[in-house]
């Protein structure tokens, strides 16, 4: 199902202001993503006011592109329901999509204007055919992917549902998978959920770089990305400049062309072309991004994340180049001039036919207006988006018309003309299907007791050596185990020895869905067919889609990931099969006293991952040794973080340096009412699982008991995010 010169991929560029946006139309964009003045992921840059952003769309549509709208971050309850109010004139105006990120906004703009199309940003880190189709199933029309996919996989996710695909061409790579990062969040309460990333992962660990991912350029492989079925090629670059904008998008409008119209015309590159792209901004240098290979050195700035550009005289130079002339409408004019009658003005563009009346015209007293004299003041469309291919004059040869009248019959006339082409794509808000409390109460489960009055105790581990200490102590009622920790010999007695302790067995499926993993793992497929399972926790689109097409009929716990922050994702989750969400560890008590999320699945105890990412730190720094274990990296102040190995899928989870411990509970409890808390140990040694499982086991059995006097954070439940 490859592509053909009718369906030439689309170019989308980045715009962090109306200046920017103006830049890619000139250089050639099919279509302009920027942010508003609210709930974008890039808060810091300038982005565009109300009226701006309506200016936007109409421009765009005048020159036959579009423009997406980013709301790409998590929402909190007291922001979600401004949502109408900043859409609906946008809407009105003909808004082509918006990029989103939040489950909970995606169902309400899909009950306020069910006829406006919604992107899944890459921040909800789709990998794999079951995310994609379980968000097709929630009315999403276009999904941009997690970078990190292979030109195969998004190949083999294109024929498999036929979705369209955005994917990343140039520009900036995270190095966590993004939505999958905490970094910035915990350790100093900028959000990248919030559009407020830090970028901690540009500073030095182990004394390098080891964390800060090169930039992307493709211009070599746009072939390959073409044939894989990608819809929309996306230019990454919010935060950065006119002359970037108008630099990268120009290049790259040049070689979709070229592919386009090559017919059977080799494809080649300028090496040129590819200086030009060093010279506009580059960090250490291009690479090809995932596209080709799944990791490695190669794509990390170790020695230094040095930022290179020209210098102000070239990229003015590049800028006039790409953008430097203004694009035109070609547009018919027609004047008719007669004594005693009104000046009228027809103009025909693009299919729209328009008359303006303008004052009655008189006879010459002394000085005539000719018919040049019209021509030179009508022809003056300067600061208009239009110009006159032609513009046929009929007038009388005695007549008179104030130059002031002139300009005022071209510029009304061709406002108007502008307003008829915008008609075309207007709609009307309140003609949407308001999204309402109806609604919401509809989709919320009828059983408001389903939960446990008192909460359970879910004691989580990642290594089958530490379920032998778990289940010495009588405080856990469920226990949850790794998927990856199981094998051929263990998984049936395993299961076994947890049902004899009188716990539930939940196993945790990986952070990351890739390649059908969910279709060849054995030890998945053997639990689900021999209901060894009382509970899954899922931390990804794939997986939950995957669980309710095969009916699991155990509990299904969000984990941490699948992000909850206010209640119509709460209501989203829970209508898609969510038995437990866990509580988002971005919200603050009280937030969280907020929500309506009861019956959730609290983290009182664990190392919250910082970063899940398809590099791996060991292989960055040294080589590939394939065995699953643990790294450690240290930040410039001696703060070491591990990094958990996942060779069998090959990511990498690097943990906060201290765990998360909540010890007063008694105030969560009655707030909250959770299904249960989360006790979870990742990389603690025996000895010191032993103290924390003594520490908790007093504290549920209402026991004395003393502070642990070790490292440790609360957090984000007293201070929140920005």
């Amino acid at each position: 199902m490859e592509q053909t010169s009718k369906d030439k991929t689309e170019l989308l560029s980045p715009a962090g202001d109306f200046e920017c946006f103006l830049a890619a139309i000139a250089a050639g964009a099919d279509a302009v993503y920027a942010g508003g003045d609210r709930f974008g992921a890039r808060a810091y840059a300038k982005n565009f006011n109300s009226d701006e952003l309506k200016e936007a769309i109409e421009r765009s549509h005048l020159f036959d592109r579009k423009f997406y709208l980013t709301v790409n971050t998590i929402l909190k309850n007291n922001e979600i329901s401004e949502l109408y109010e900043y859409i609906a004139p946008l809407y009105e105006a003909g808004l082509d999509g918006v990029i989103v990120q939040d489950l909970g906004v995606i169902s309400v703009l899909s009950g306020m204007f069910p006829k406006l199309p919604l992107h899944a940003s890459t921040q909800m880190a789709v990998t794999d055919i079951e995310g994609v189709r379980l968000l097709a199933d929630m009315g999403i029309k276009r999904i941009v992917p997690a970078r990190e996919l292979s030109l195969s996989e998004i190949r083999k996710i294109y024929e498999a549902t036929g979705m369209e695909l955005e994917c990343f061409i140039h520009g900036a790579l995270c190095y966590s998978y993004s939505g999958k990062c905490l970094f910035s969040s915990i350790l100093g309460g900028r959000s990248g959920n919030r559009g407020r990333c830090a970028q901690p992962c540009r500073l030095p660990y182990n004394g390098k770089y080891i964390l800060s991912a090169r930039d992307l350029m493709t211009l070599d492989i746009l072939p390959e990305l073409i044939g894989a079925g990608i819809a929309s090629f996306k230019i990454e670059g919010r935060m950065k400049s006119k002359e970037y904008v108008a630099t990268v998008t120009g290049i790259y409008r040049k070689y979709i062309d070229r592919f386009f119209d090559a017919q059977d015309e080799e494809y080649f590159v300028e090496q040129y072309d590819r200086e030009q792209l060093d010279k506009i901004y580059t960090r250490s240098g291009h690479c090809d991004g995932y596209y080709n290979i799944r990791n490695g050195r190669s794509m990390i700035s170790v020695d230094k994340p040095s930022y290179a550009s020209g210098d102000d005289e070239d990229l003015k130079s590049l800028y006039q180049k790409y953008a430097g002339k203004d694009i035109k409408i070609m547009t018919e004019a027609k004047v008719k001039a007669c004594k005693g009658e009104k000046l009228r003005l027809e103009f025909n563009c693009k299919g729209c036919s328009t008359v303006y009346y303008g004052e009655i015209v008189e006879a010459s007293r002394k000085s005539p207006t000719g018919s040049e004299d019209i021509r030179k003041q009508i022809d003056k469309t300067g600061g208009t988006c239009f110009e006159f291919s032609e513009i046929d004059i009929t007038c009388d040869d005695d007549i008179f018309i104030p130059v002031s009248s002139l300009n005022r019959a071209r510029r009304e006339g061709l406002q108007l003309l502008k307003d008829k082409i915008a008609l075309k794509y207007r709609r009307n808000a309140d003609e949407a299907l308001i999204y309402n409390e109806c609604i919401k109460e509809s989709i919320r489960p009828s059983d408001d007791n389903k939960h446990y009055i008192k909460p359970k105790v879910n004691c989580r581990i990642d290594r089958i050596d530490m379920l032998d200490q778990v289940i010495g102590y009588d405080l856990a009622d469920m226990i949850t185990i790794n998927v990856s920790a199981v094998n051929e010999s263990n998984i049936a007695s395993v299961t076994e020895k947890i049902h004899d302790h009188g716990k539930a067995v939940f196993f945790a499926l990986p952070q990351i869905i890739r390649n059908g993993y969910l279709e060849r793992n054995p030890y998945i497929l053997y639990i689900l067919k021999k209901g060894m399972a009382d509970g899954i926790t899922v931390d990804n689109y794939e997986s939950l889609y995957f669980l309710r097409e095969r009916r699991f009929k155990g509990v299904i716990l969000s984990d941490l990931h699948m992000y909850a922050a206010n209640d119509d994702a709460v209501n989203a989750y829970e209508s898609l099969g969510i038995d437990v969400i866990t509580y988002p560890v971005e919200l603050n008590l009280k937030e969280l006293k907020g929500l309506e999320l009861k019956g959730g699945e609290f983290i009182l105890y664990g190392r919250i991952p910082m970063m899940v990412s398809a590099q791996c730190v060991m292989k960055t720094q040294d080589r590939c040794i394939k065995d699953n274990g643990v790294s450690y990296i240290r930040d410039r102040y001696g703060n070491s973080f591990p990094c958990v190995r996942e060779c069998g899928e090959c990511f990498n989870t690097i943990l906060n340096s201290v765990p998360t411990m909540i010890t007063r509970i008694d105030d969560l409890t009655k707030a909250l009412k959770p299904y249960s808390y989360r006790i979870h140990f990742t990389v603690e040694s025996s000895s010191e699982i032993d103290k924390i499982l003594s520490l908790y086991d007093d504290i549920f059995k209402k026991r004395e008991f003393e502070d642990p006097g070790t490292d440790h954070t609360l957090g984000h439940l007293k201070r929140g995010v920005e």
